[in-house]
Parts: structure tokens; C-alpha cells; sequence
């Protein structure tokens, strides 16, 4: 028995320890392109909306965007999106400013947007709740 509690507290001071240094809750969802990571920050938001894939590619030159999203509910969502453009050294080079967008109750909706110069190579999709 001692033996067990001996190797149990080491797992209860790492996750107290690692619960605090977790950061404050966001209103953003992201989504890294480079990693093709999924970065939750706001529980709440990913049951209502998911964000079930993503597809880019090169046109003419610049990078071209779609992101899949779908609305888990039986109601509609108002949103907010925007995405950060980087260019191949991780550089910010754009963003766009926060875009409406509603997704209707059980609705799979696609959001696409085309870089604005040939020097940018990836991006991140930021998602939230309408503010």
C-alpha cells in the first residue's frame, strides 16, 4: 500500500503542476497549418463548432485556403474568423481583421481566402465566438 502511494503522489504534483501553468481559457480556436495541429482554447466553442479539415494549396503563385468547419448544434452560431499569414520562416507578414461568419444548425460551412503575396507560405485560422 505504501508503495502505491509513494508512486501515486508523483502523478498528482505533476498534474498540479501542470494545471496551473495551463493558459487562461480564450475565445479562439486555432488552427496551424504548417503542423496540421489542431489548437483548442476554448472547450465550449469546439463542441459547438468543429473545425473538421482544411485543404491548401499554391495558385498562381500564392497560397489558397479552405477551411471546413461544422456546427454541432441544432441552432445557428455567429462567428468570428480571421487568419494569419507567414512566410517561410514563420514570419507574420498579413492578417486579416476579424470576419463575421453564421453557420446554420447542423451545417457544414467552408471558409476560403487567397493570400495577397507570393511570400507567404503558411497561415493560422483563428475561430471565436462573435464578440
Amino acid at each position: 500500500m505504501l508503495r502505491f502511494l509513494l508512486s501515486i503522489i508523483p502523478v498528482i504534483l505533476f498534474t498540479a503542476c501542470s494545471t496551473q501553468q495551463l493558459p487562461h481559457k480564450s475565445s479562439s480556436n486555432v488552427l496551424r497549418s504548417n503542423t496540421d495541429t489542431y489548437i483548442i482554447n476554448n472547450i465550449p466553442l469546439h463542441y459547438n463548432v468543429t473545425i473538421t479539415g482544411y485543404n491548401a494549396r499554391f495558385t498562381n503563385d500564392l497560397l489558397e485556403v479552405q477551411i471546413n468547419l461544422k456546427n454541432n448544434k441544432q441552432r445557428p452560431y455567429k462567428l468570428e474568423y480571421r487568419l494569419r499569414w507567414f512566410d517561410e520562416t514563420d514570419f507574420e507578414v498579413d492578417k486579416t481583421p476579424w470576419l463575421p461568419l453564421t453557420v446554420n444548425a447542423m451545417e457544414y460551412r467552408t471558409v476560403k481566402q487567397i493570400a495577397h503575396s507570393p511570400d507567404i507560405k503558411s497561415f493560422k485560422f483563428y475561430i471565436r465566438a462573435k464578440q
